[in-house]
Order: C-alpha cells, then structure tokens, then sequence
C-alpha cells in the first residue's frame, strides 16, 4: 500500500479526537493537528500515479464519501496534486541485524508501517530486547 498524505481545515464542529475510516477497498486516517486534519488516505502499491494521472476531484469526491462532514472542505482542498504527498508504504526485515561493531534496532532494522506509530513501539522493544542481552 501507499498513503497519500494532506491537510484538511478544521470546523468547530468537528471531532477533537483523531479517527479513523473504512469502507469497501478504503481506510483514511485523520489525525488531529489542532488547527487542521493530517489526512493518510491508503491506496493500493502503485495507485497514487494513477490517481494523479486524473482531476484532484476524484480523490476530493473519495474523501466526501468516506466523511460526509469534510464536504464543505473537500470542494477546494486539497486545492491541487501538488498539496498531496505520497508515503511508499514498505515492510521489510533484515535477514541478519548485527556484525562488529554494529546492531541495527527499530526501522534500520524492520521497516514497519508508519501508522499507529508501530516503528517507534518495535524500536524500543529492540532497544530492551539488546540491553537484555
């Protein structure tokens, strides 16, 4: 998978918690950064380069199905491809994480996905795991 990252204005009337969204063949996540929403909107590996080929108006219609409240925000933003990042989402593991004078820990060990801050959490187990050790 990939995630198409951007902001989204907040409303008074929206929620103060950061949530998240599924429906058939889609998951956002809108995080809460006090003054707007840091949208991750997961497609599939290589489905960013086919929704850029087409309108910013596919992906704003996508997110206004998936948050009815975000329709008034979703006509103007995000306001082009340009304001949208793509993250290539890859889980990786080295086959051996030590040499010599070297231990690799956390992401240099295990590439992991950024959501729900799963990369930190395995880092510090990695780092306990060691000193154990």
């Amino acid at each position: 998978m990939d995630v198409l990252w951007f902001r989204l204005s907040r409303s008074p009337s929206d929620p103060t918690e950061s949530v998240g969204r599924v429906s058939t063949g889609r998951f956002m996540a809108m995080i809460d950064r006090g003054s707007y929403w840091q949208i991750g909107y997961v497609v599939p590996k290589g489905g960013d380069s086919r929704l850029r080929a087409g309108s910013i108006d596919a992906l704003r219609a996508s997110v206004r199905e998936l948050v009815p409240s975000f329709a008034d925000r979703t006509e103007r933003e995000p306001a082009s491809w340009h304001d949208v990042k793509t993250l290539s989402v890859q889980v990786d593991r080295l086959r051996r994480w030590h040499r010599a004078g070297l231990l690799c820990i956390g992401d240099a060990a295990h590439a992991m996905s950024p959501i729900g801050g799963v990369g930190i959490n395995l880092a510090v187990q990695d780092a306990v795991a060691a000193a154990n050790l």
